[in-house]
């Protein structure tokens, strides 16, 4: 499988970052780093072992408690896309309208 990340994924990873770094410390934007790279290892092995975004063809999961990351998996092509991250506490119906520009 091949991993890639549109371009909003990578605009609001870096704003993640940035934001654990700034609000927080560095230790708080290293720990997301390495939960995220878990999380990519997994999904790079067990693709489909995530759960479906509800009645969507993507797939999610959580990074932390705060965040979702939603993907998108083309097994044809054998290609993973991240597409955005999600702040758990805003409104899912957003997200979908979001998935839609997206998509």
């Amino acid at each position: 499988m091949n991993l890639q990340f549109t371009q909003l994924a990578q605009e609001e990873y870096k704003e993640i970052i940035v934001y654990l770094n700034e609000k927080f410390n560095i230790k708080k934007a290293e720990l997301f780093e390495r939960q995220f790279k878990a999380h990519l290892n997994q999904l790079l092995l067990f693709p489909e072992s995530f759960p479906f975004l509800f009645d969507t063809k993507q797939r999610k999961f959580m990074v932390n408690a705060y965040i979702t990351v939603v993907y998108d998996l083309n097994k044809e092509n054998e290609i993973i896309t991240i597409l955005p991250f999600w702040f758990n506490q805003n409104n899912p119906d957003d997200l979908l309208r979001q998935l839609g520009q997206v998509l």
